[in-house]
């Protein structure tokens, strides 16, 4: 019975290893491959190009070829999977190619792309007339066009600016910037800057800026403010470029610059202050003790001959006198009202004045005038004199720069009620006598305008003043303060005049404090926060601040 057994067993491995030896030989004859021509998968499928890495490499690929015996290949990239327009990014001699971060996105780019993120691109490699496979890499790419001007502004463009649109715009410009609404998490920022005609923006003059908006509005006072200080004079023509510069800032903080193309646009300007200086001006006891400082100025009025001065005099007498000299000079002989040449001195008490003086019919008055702000904003109705406002000769105005707190405040003539003014329906039209004028705590420019009865308050951050022990032995007593420079209306101008300062040191501060103060570290005119002191010799003084760049911003000292 074994013997039966075995013999089955052999047998039926026999049959098992013949069978087993077919199918292998089968097997093999299956599996043979053909000789390809073919792009490996690449290990990443999304990209991302960061402007900040350039020659860093944005992608390499490499491949098989089993088919041709090209020691030369050509690497083509395509926007669609069937290859409409391929376009060739380069060679290689040997299997692999890699690309840089600028060569790719500028090919990109140059395909027409005009999104940014998830670009789908195909890639393929080609050896004569036979082409490989292709892969797809999802793109995150960044512009390399600057942005351009949609509608507002272009070359030969012509701006004629005038006084009466002053805070109208000038120039509305609507960017066209596909970056924009790309989804990319970026801020940018678009800066309008002009030139000289001639200029090569080395330093250009920043007219405007907006963030994350595609709209930049310029007013004809701005505009008229850049025109002259590239060297267009009041009232004349000439022209200028301006042009567009962005700023793309990623979140991590990698900038990306694009600068247009200059505009060159033709612009005419206008006189932003009036001219109402006059040679004529008040000498005497009662003014500037016979000349020892200049004398009181007049300034014209809106009738030929007739001049006005506004001042505070004090109990002596004076006359009125051409050129600061005495060559041309007029008194009142009678004490009629009436000038002669080299007239009698003139008797006056102290006191503030209109003075106007009549070349016409040769008389002169002296009207008791100030103009001055009373209320539980500034000096509880009346408990302290009310804060004057001066005359600016460059508008035909009157104004201020105060300190007022939240409350109620009129406008009224020489501290007294019978004369004032308020606001009915707080529209910044004065009337007679009516309602008070809310207010915010705050510093202001207070401005009045009698000739059309109407008023602003606008709020500003700083008050500067001139602080140390060469002035009020560093703060015991407030700050010497300066005022706004009304001849420059529109720039950021500080001016202290006649402060007489002993020998010692100084600084510059706002609000009489020291949260924002100001030094020269370099004694380069040059002013820093938090700067070193100033020192000075005794003396009278004018100091000019100029905040204009306020970046940089300067001071002056004249004597």
């Amino acid at each position: 019975m074994k013997k039966i057994i075995n013999k089955i067993g052999l047998a039926l491995i026999a049959t098992v290893f013949l069978l087993v030896s077919c199918e292998t030989e089968e097997s093999l004859n299956l599996t043979q491959s053909d000789p390809v021509f073919e792009l490996d998968m690449p290990g990443i499928s999304s990209v991302f190009l960061n402007y900040s890495l350039p020659d860093n490499p944005a992608f390499t690929i490499t491949w098989k070829d089993e088919v041709t015996s090209s020691t030369t290949y050509e690497v083509e990239m395509a926007t669609d999977e069937a290859f409409t327009s391929p376009r060739n990014l380069g060679t290689a001699t040997e299997k692999s190619f890699s690309m840089t971060v600028t060569a790719f996105n500028n090919a990109i780019n140059e395909a027409g792309i005009t999104n940014f993120s998830d670009v789908p691109v195909y890639l393929r490699v080609k050896a004569g007339e036979s082409i490989s496979n292709q892969v797809l890499l999802l793109v995150t790419t960044y512009p390399v066009n600057p942005a351009s001007i949609e509608s507002g502004l272009a070359d030969g463009d012509t701006f004629t600016l005038s006084l009466d649109q002053n805070d109208d715009n000038a120039i509305e410009i609507a960017i066209n910037d596909p970056i924009f609404d790309s989804n990319l998490g970026v801020t940018i920022e678009y800066y309008l800057e002009a030139d000289t005609e001639t200029g090569t923006f080395d330093s250009p003059v920043e007219v405007a800026m907006v963030t994350n908006s595609k709209s930049i509005n310029v007013t004809h006072a701005k505009l008229n403010s850049v025109a002259q200080g590239l060297g267009i004079a009041p009232d004349s023509t000439g022209k200028i470029q301006l042009r567009i510069r962005s700023v793309i800032t990623n979140s991590t903080n990698e900038t990306l610059e694009r600068i247009g193309d200059p505009m060159t646009v033709t612009v005419t300007t206008y006189l932003t202050v009036l001219d109402l200086s006059t040679t004529w001006g008040i000498v005497g006891s009662a003014a500037n003790d016979w000349g020892a400082t200049p004398d009181l100025p007049f300034f014209k009025t809106d009738v030929d001959g007739v001049l006005v001065a506004y001042v505070t005099l004090l109990d002596g007498e004076m006359k009125f006198r051409e050129n600061n000299d005495w060559a041309n000079n007029f008194g009142d002989n009678g004490a009629d009202g009436t000038i002669e040449a080299g007239g009698a001195n003139i008797a006056v008490t102290a006191g503030s004045y209109k003075v106007t003086l009549n070349f016409n019919d040769n008389t002169y008055s002296l009207e008791s005038f100030s103009l001055g702000i009373v209320g539980s904003a500034y000096n509880d109705w009346g408990a302290t004199p009310d804060f004057m406002l001066e005359y600016d000769q460059y508008s035909d105005v009157f104004r201020g720069i105060v300190t007022l707190l939240d409350g109620e405040m009129k406008f009224r003539m020489n501290n007294d009620w019978a004369v004032n003014y308020g606001d009915d329906g707080a529209d910044g039209t004065l009337e007679d006598g009516s309602a008070n004028i809310t207010t915010t705590a705050g510093n202001y420019i207070v401005t009045v305008d009698l000739n059309n009865k109407t008023y602003t308050l606008e709020q500003i951050d700083n008050i500067w003043g001139l602080v140390g022990g060469a002035y009020n032995d560093w703060g015991a007593t407030p700050d010497a303060q300066f005022t706004r420079d009304w001849s420059r209306p529109f720039d950021d101008i500080w001016i202290l005049r006649d402060v007489t300062l002993i020998d010692g040191e100084y600084k510059f501060r706002s609000n009489n404090d020291w949260a924002v103060n100001y030094g020269d570290d370099g004694g380069d005119g040059v002013l820093e926060q938090g700067g070193a002191n100033l020192s000075t010799t005794a003396g009278t003084f004018t100091f000019v601040l100029d905040f204009s760049d306020p970046a940089n911003p300067t001071y002056t000292k004249q004597p």
